[in-house]
């Protein structure tokens, strides 16, 4: 589990993964009150605040800044969007073959593909990617180096079997739900416990952005 990959183990990568969701799932939160005037929960899964576009988007970028840290500023401005615009678009194309669903739909921008993603979201990825690098990347670096021991490779491996668990049973009430949506009842046990366990008003507010495309 702490296996390196050049000087990146993969508990720094947990991390930035793990609190980039949370982050994540905090910044859409506060934009919602500002937009609508009400918090929304952007979460991807069913336990936990965690908004996982923002996490792999916050890998991403990591990644890339331990090779473009001191470079040009605007040409990591312009890497940190497209990345950012790449996660987001695979990410949207990944939910709607998987799920049938959509979480956001850019259709409405000017620039977009897809709606999937859009210029204006491209712009704001590059901002949020340099605010990440300049504010949190060498903080986070030191953090990593002065903590790495046995007790956060415990603590990482507990935390990383909880987030596997976490979306396996989220992709399955979400599957659930779809089929519901569908008219197809449950086949077997499981499925019926899903069903009860994660009916539709419980789904609808973990999930009140999903939409299913028909």
């Amino acid at each position: 589990m702490v296996n390196q990959v050049g000087s990146i183990k993969y508990s720094d990568i947990f991390w930035i993964f793990f609190l980039g969701s949370i982050l994540g799932f905090i910044i859409e939160g506060i934009w919602s009150m500002l937009k609508r005037g009400r918090w929304e929960n952007h979460s991807a899964t069913v336990w936990g605040p965690f908004c996982l576009v923002y996490g792999i988007g916050a890998v991403v970028i990591y990644l890339l800044a331990s090779w473009l840290d001191g470079k040009n500023i605007f040409a990591q401005y312009l890497v940190y969007a497209i990345a950012g615009s790449t996660v987001e678009y695979l990410t949207s194309l990944f939910q709607e073959v998987a799920f049938g669903s959509k979480s956001w739909d850019y259709s409405h921008h000017t620039v977009n593909l897809g709606g999937r993603a859009s210029f204006r979201m491209t712009l704001i990825w590059g901002s949020l990617g340099l605010a990440f690098v300049y504010l949190a990347y060498h903080p986070l670096r030191n953090m990593f180096a002065r903590y790495e021991g046995k007790s956060n490779h415990i603590l990482v491996l507990v935390l990383s079997i909880f987030m596997v668990a976490n979306l396996a049973v989220s992709a399955f009430a979400v599957r659930r739900w779809a089929d519901r949506a569908s008219g197809i009842a449950p086949k077997n046990k499981i499925e019926l416990f899903f069903d009860e366990r994660f009916d539709d008003n419980r789904m609808k507010k973990i999930y009140s952005n999903m939409e299913f495309i028909e």
